[in-house]
């Protein structure tokens, strides 16, 4: 089963974006091309798939497979680079944001 979800955040530009997807690469190998990072299990991990496109406004995300413990790493790694993040599945949707203080 696949699941979709939109992250909507503020992103300065997409060449920063793209910076913050490349480093999920220390956690997950990585497929890029163009404005799609497809993101698989490591040997040592569960299997999973997570393909991220970038779009104005965000990532539309695709995933697959034992996916949650990425997942948990990319909406943290977003809402530490972007603040709020507005995640959208099935109709739902609720709004994310590194309130952490510093």
């Amino acid at each position: 089963m696949i699941a979709r979800q939109k992250f909507r955040f503020y992103a300065q530009s997409e060449t920063l974006l793209e910076y913050v997807l490349r480093g999920l690469s220390q956690i997950a190998a990585l497929d890029e091309e163009r404005e799609r990072f497809s993101f698989t299990n490591l040997a040592t991990q569960p299997k999973f798939n997570v393909d991220c496109v970038i779009v104005t406004g965000g990532i539309d995300v695709d995933s697959a497979g034992d996916y949650y413990a990425f997942l948990g790493a990319l909406v943290e790694t977003l809402t530490t680079q972007f603040g709020e993040v507005l995640i959208e599945r099935s109709g739902h949707h609720e709004s994310l944001s590194n309130t952490a203080a510093g």
